[in-house]
């Protein structure tokens, strides 16, 4: 498949031009606005905050558990059995088996069905009132306060399953029919997904209300409902009727949807009860149609074994968990007049039909669609992971969080991430340019990576294949290679001692190819040049660093050292002195080793200022407050931070002729705070003369990733340098690079 242009090849005269992976995501952002629709309908009805069950040893309904935070809360306990509610003023009204059924479909007649839609109408209205009152069994009488809303922790684990179950089922006809719109059969199958999405997104409504549901919209869901159900007849049947090739020129779909019109009709009608059971007969009439066009399919592609193997999996996947489904829920339904299982189970053998198909589609090639199509739903179930964790934890650590926060999960679930992956698959269409553009960051990385060149490898390995998962293993190899046909390419880490593991090419879009293993492999050779050359060369200017600092100390250092002890007066011995120590400063600072601990440093700056200040005539007011006294400075650090140190006091003594200095210390384990303030002249607010010293300051403390700030405090009398520098063993890392 060319993705830069949408064409599938192998499907001559298609004529694709819209990218799959788009149709896709429209088709998710379709499913979750159905989502949305169907959670703001449930959400909206009045709440008890009841968990009611019927069973034979109760009388009326029978309370399971009571929500936390809920109009029952302290009122009601689990155990308790309500025989009737009424409204304050009306009359009691009392509670039957029949009022808590899951599905209104279990009703055989429309006499049964239309009670329950009158009960239902009653229990609305009195639960819309403000204050109902609860009969129980025991003898109590109870008020309560209905709540206008329930909240999202009030909804059962069905009501998400079977929606999530809709999405699903829809996601998959929708891939299937996004790369191969031209063929019948799945185009049909795309469309038995969108009933089901119906189904589902109705269905989910009804089966998690609480007690009552407003007839109206009841019997809207219930519309819905079988609308959807009677979709996927239609066109499941015709699917069957039409792969892996159509039986004959009979109008087989048209006649099923007579068929299936009449159904619909006479529910909404209700022209005539239909023998045994008016609407949960008619699922089994459709699996007899369905097995007798699957038998005739079976024995047209007699004696092709391929076509047959194909045939094969699509007869279990589609009739046997449907065949489950009909004799598991609705035939227990018809012979008995109650269901034996949940109505999700009946979804689930759906669920299950439609994921069988796509295992075929990836074994037998079903609907002549590549193995390539296992990157699609490795990018939906990885969008759909991100939204169901952030949900989760949307839930878990926010008791009510609101509409607005699934409106923002759905838009980065389902918007952002396809967005993105439209952006990448433009930005990245053609492999052989990775290397030109990914190369120069990679070397420049291991340039500077110091200790973490591994990491800086795996980084633009993911950069350069953007594989769906990755993680490293201990296991040694020699070179990259490739795993699972494709599926996983090994690399071996730049130290040699262990090997890192990509999984499906290209965000899960494609399996890796000999192609991407010589590309890895340059890669690799190149990284590992790269890393043997730097090798050489960091020992070349290590031996060149020796070599100048023993030449400096020996030569520079021993001369300055006579100057000293030659000098015949004051002065010149002052100055040579103060060479001497900027000589050891520089030899010192120059060398990655020497390190010093805070406390040590803050000794050496302490004496220094004591000594300048009493030349000057200042009072020294010393605080070290610092919490990180064993902290370790690099060379740098402490060179650069006791020049800026010495210049802030050099500029109080000249500029400002302080009678005080106060010098404080703070920090901890990330940071070295100094601050140095002088009263006598301050210079007014703006007015500040930005002159060489204070560039000099500025400059040091930012090759240490710090900050140098000045600010004038007429109100306290005071001149404040603030310095501020990271510490720690990251930052001495970059400080020695």
């Amino acid at each position: 498949m060319n993705r830069g242009s949408g064409r599938i090849s192998g499907d001559p005269g298609a004529g694709i031009t819209v990218s799959p992976y788009r149709i896709l995501s429209i088709a998710a952002l379709l499913g979750m606005v159905c989502v949305v629709l169907s959670t703001w309908v449930a959400l909206h009805q009045p709440w008890l905050g009841l968990d009611l069950s019927v069973d034979e040893k109760h009388e009326g309904i029978f309370v399971e558990s009571v929500q936390a935070r809920s109009p029952s809360i302290l009122i009601l306990t689990p155990g308790d059995s309500i025989l009737s509610i009424r409204s304050i003023s009306g009359l009691p009204f009392l509670f039957e088996a029949a009022d808590l059924v899951e599905d209104p479909d279990v009703f055989p007649t429309f006499h049964g069905y239309n009670s329950f839609l009158d009960r239902q109408g009653i229990l609305a209205g009195i639960l819309r009132e403000q204050v109902v009152e609860l009969s129980l069994a025991d003898g109590r009488k109870v008020r309560l306060q209905p709540a206008d809303g329930r909240p999202w922790s009030s909804m059962p684990l069905k009501f998400w399953l079977i929606n999530a179950m809709g999405v699903m089922i829809f996601m998959i006809g929708a891939a299937v029919w996004s790369v191969r719109r031209h063929n019948v059969a799945v185009r049909m199958f795309f469309f038995s997904g969108v009933g089901l999405l119906i189904t589902a997104t109705s269905l989910a409504i009804i089966v998690s209300r609480e007690i009552a549901l407003d007839p109206v919209l009841l019997g809207m869901l219930r519309e819905l409902y079988h609308t959807g159900n009677s979709i996927f007849a239609i066109f499941g049947l015709g699917l069957l009727f039409h792969h892996p090739g159509v039986l004959n020129s009979f109008p087989f779909t048209r006649v099923v949807a007579v068929l299936v019109s009449f159904f619909e009709l006479n529910e909404h009608f209700q022209w005539m009860d239909l023998p045994v059971h008016t609407t949960l007969v008619q699922p089994v009439i459709y699996f007899m149609i369905a097995a007798s066009v699957g038998a005739l399919q079976w024995q047209r592609w007699k004696g092709r074994p391929v076509e047959r193997a194909a045939l094969k999996w699509f007869m279990i996947s589609f009739l046997g968990f449907i065949g489950f489904g009909i004799f598991s829920y609705f035939v227990p339904a018809v012979l008995m007049g109650r269901t034996m299982l949940p109505i999700a189970v009946w979804l689930g053998s759906i669920t299950l039909t439609f994921v069988g198909l796509a295992m075929g589609i990836l074994r037998y090639r079903l609907f002549d669609i590549d193995r390539w199509w296992l990157g699609f739903w490795l990018w939906f179930l990885a969008g759909f992971s991100v939204l169901a964790v952030d949900a989760a934890l949307a839930l878990t650590i926010v008791s009510n969080p609101s509409v607005a926060l699934v409106i923002a999960l759905i838009l980065v679930g389902w918007l952002y991430f396809p967005a993105r992956q439209w952006v990448w698959s433009r930005l990245y269409r053609r492999q052989e340019n990775r290397l030109e553009r990914h190369l120069p960051a990679l070397l420049a990385g291991l340039v500077g990576a110091g200790s973490v060149k591994d990491k800086i490898w795996i980084r633009a390995l993911k950069e350069v294949f953007l594989p769906l998962s990755d993680r490293s293993l201990e296991d040694q190899i020699e070179a990259p290679r490739l795993e699972n046909h494709g599926e996983i390419m090994l690399v071996p880490t730049l130290d040699g001692t262990g090997k890192i593991e990509l999984h499906f090419a290209d965000r899960g879009s494609r399996l890796f190819s000999p192609r991407d293993v010589k590309l890895a492999k340059t890669l690799y050779d190149v990284a590992r040049n790269t890393e043997d050359r730097l090798t050489v060369y960091n020992r070349g200017v290590e031996e060149e660093r020796e070599r100048i600092m023993r030449d400096l100390h020996d030569e520079v250092g021993g001369r300055l050292l006579s100057l000293v002890h030659l000098s015949k007066t004051p002065r010149a011995m002052l100055l040579a002195r103060n060479a001497l120590k900027a000589l050891r400063d520089i030899i010192y600072s120059i060398n990655p080793v020497e390190e010093v601990s805070i406390e040590e440093a803050l000794a050496a700056w302490r004496y220094e200022y004591i000594q300048r200040c009493e030349d000057a005539g200042v009072v020294l007011h010393w605080d070290n407050g610092t919490r990180n006294a064993l902290q370790l400075l690099t060379s740098r650090q402490l060179v650069n931070l006791s020049r800026v140190l010495f210049e802030a006091s050099t500029n109080a003594f000249v500029h400002a002729l302080p009678n005080n200095i106060w010098v404080s210390w703070d920090g901890d384990d990330r940071k070295l705070v100094g601050i140095v303030r002088n009263d006598g002249r301050i210079p007014q607010q703006g007015s500040f003369i930005f002159g060489k010293g204070i560039r000099n300051m500025e400059r040091r403390m930012g090759e240490l990733g710090g900050l140098c700030s000045w600010e004038a405090l007429p109100a306290e009398g005071v001149f404040e340098v603030r310095l501020t520098i990271p510490v720690g063993d990251e930052q001495r890392g970059k400080a020695n690079a």
